[in-house]
């Protein structure tokens, strides 16, 4: 099994890490010495995955998912993310 990362990102000083795993993609941050995570399944379109077992479909990092995919699936767990960190820095 192949595991993928993906530039890490910050979000009121806290950093967020995103990596990808078969059809899970998750996120990891770190809140007042905690570790949070959450994940989310989302399989790739199907053309693109028929594309790319076929080794037809090539970019960059030899993925599945398209550039396009990848930019809307990140934006959801930073989004994720960052109500994460805004829910437990509200907490006192």
């Amino acid at each position: 099994m192949n595991i993928r990362t993906f530039k890490s990102e910050e979000y009121k000083k806290c950093k967020i890490y995103y990596r990808n795993f078969q059809d899970h993609f998750e996120y990891f941050t770190i809140v007042k010495k905690e570790l949070y995570t959450a994940h989310i399944k989302i399989r790739p379109y199907w053309i693109t995955k028929i594309l790319y077992m076929l080794d037809i479909f090539t970019v960059v990092d030899k993925s599945p998912y398209s550039q396009e995919q990848l930019k809307h699936i990140l934006g959801a767990l930073r989004k994720m993310a960052e109500s994460t960190i805004d829910y437990v820095l509200s907490k006192k």
